[in-house]
């Protein structure tokens, strides 16, 4: 036994060393250095270093429910807005058209920001997923003939843009408004909700002073899709007949030069697009196909910081004017459905479109062609109560003033008298803890317009010719 001891220590003795020079062949396993998610505070709150690069990231959203009520009007199809499902003349009465409407989002923001020589380099991606009923299923509602609407889920690129040296370049908020839409109801800012694809410049001259210049995408525009066209008028009995589609030839070139100091902002702005339509009158198609008219916008507006009524506090101004550019008009709210509403005072009273076709012979072998012309005012006062209660009062006015033609030619034939609007809003939110709010709006509209020459008969009760309407809307909505 002792001799057998003495042969086996004898025998590890021997391994040993061989063990020894094997495990320093293998290996080594030494942990991989752990790099942990670091605070970026370049750009303010939220961005992080994205580990391993030199860009910091800011992830967001924000989710909104909102529902609201507008008691219906009768409505009647009108000649610029006929589907194939509702041509012209259709009459709709106010139990077949939604009254209610609901929708949920879902918002993903991204911010990723890097340092250059150049200065920073941005890139924003915002997509919004939503599902929708009634009012909120009809986004352009009586300008498409679309009264009443089921549910429908759809995915939305709000903004998709890169800003690098002063250029701005994809899909954000036009340069031309500087009033957001704080109004839930029927306030238009031409900012277009889903953003509109430009390319632009901004220059900075330092204390507050910039001035922007670009080309924004028409085809993201709503009234430009089309033209409106006479029937009988002053100049023939015969109706003109355009293209269904409007052919986009040229962006449109926006501007503005602004101030931004501590009691608030200055700007002014200014655009102009060329609008175009095309005849397809047998006697005119080979002859002059197409129109090309020039329009154009200008705009001014404030904001006036008030820190000494509250903390928060501001008061902001808004007017333009424009020709041929309804699109770029605050506060229309009358058939467009611009802010996500079905039109709310009745079908007929239409703002029309940027362009009017007519013939001006009795054969329709000469065509004319006029532009609708628009001014705006708008008005928002913000107020805080508290820290956490806060208002919005709202007042726009508007005046549409188509074409003489187009004044002079009877309704049913495409006809359309000047317009005037007054919407008021009044809103309360309540925000029990930051960037989470509780809000219910209450509006009111009313329109003064006649009909010209006559009103279609035989088509039942037509809405008031110079009718109002109120709507109300509860908003709940958390962004983080």
């Amino acid at each position: 036994m002792k001799h057998m001891k003495t042969a086996l220590i004898c025998a590890g003795a021997t391994l040993l060393p061989i063990a020894a020079a094997q495990g320093a062949d293998l290996p080594s396993r030494k942990a991989a250095p752990v790099e942990y998610v670091r605070v970026c505070d370049a750009y303010g709150t939220g961005f992080y270093w994205i580990p391993g690069t030199d860009t910091c990231l800011k992830v967001g959203g924000r989710v909104r429910i909102e529902a609201w009520y507008t008691p219906a009007k009768n409505a009647v199809v009108h000649r610029s807005t006929g589907t194939p499902a509702m041509p012209a003349g259709t009459f709709a009465a106010a139990n077949g058209i939604d009254t209610t409407g609901w929708f949920a989002r879902g918002i993903l923001n991204m911010d990723a920001r890097t340092q250059s020589a150049w200065g920073t380099v941005q890139t924003v991606f915002a997509l919004r997923l939503a599902s929708a009923t009634g009012l909120a299923n009809a986004p352009f509602g009586y300008a498409t003939s679309v009264f009443s609407a089921g549910n429908v889920g759809n995915a939305t690129i709000e903004a998709a843009y890169i800003r690098f040296a002063g250029f701005t370049v994809g899909q954000a908020a036009s340069s031309f408004f500087l009033i957001p839409p704080y109004q839930l109801h029927s306030i238009y800012n031409g900012g277009f909700p889903n953003g509109v694809r430009q390319f632009t410049y901004t220059a900075s001259f330092g204390n507050g002073f910039s001035a922007t210049l670009g080309l924004e995408n028409r085809g993201d525009q709503i009234l430009t899709s089309g033209v409106n066209t006479l029937g009988a008028n002053p100049f023939t009995a015969t109706a003109a007949t355009a293209g269904a589609i409007t052919p986009q030839h040229l962006p449109a070139l926006v501007g503005n030069i602004r101030v931004d100091q501590a009691w608030g902002t200055l700007m002014a702005s200014a655009m102009v697009q060329e609008n175009t339509g095309n005849f397809t009158n047998a006697a005119l198609v080979n002859t002059a196909p197409q129109v090309r008219r020039t329009g154009w916008a200008i705009g001014g507006g404030a904001r006036f910081n008030l820190p000494m009524i509250a903390a928060g506090d501001q008061i902001q101004l808004w007017t333009n004017y424009g020709v041929g550019t309804l699109d770029y008009m605050y506060g229309l709210g009358l058939n467009g459905n611009f802010a996500m509403t079905s039109n709310f005072l009745g079908g007929f009273l239409r703002v029309d479109r940027d362009l009017t076709l007519y013939c001006i012979n009795v054969a329709c072998t000469a065509g004319g062609v006029e532009q609708t012309r628009a001014f705006g005012a708008t008005a928002l006062l913000t107020h805080y109560w508290t820290p956490s209660l806060r208002s919005y009062f709202v007042g726009t006015y508007v005046q549409v003033t188509p074409g003489t033609v187009t004044q002079n030619t009877a309704w049913a034939m495409g006809g359309l008298s000047k317009a005037h609007l007054w919407n008021v809003a009044g809103s309360l939110f309540w925000s029990p803890v930051r960037n989470f709010d509780i809000g219910a709006e209450l509006s009111y509209a009313k329109l003064t317009q006649s009909l010209p020459l006559s009103a279609p008969a035989g088509l039942g009760t037509l809405a008031q010719v110079s009718p109002s309407n109120w709507t109300t809307r509860v908003r709940v909505e958390r962004t983080f």
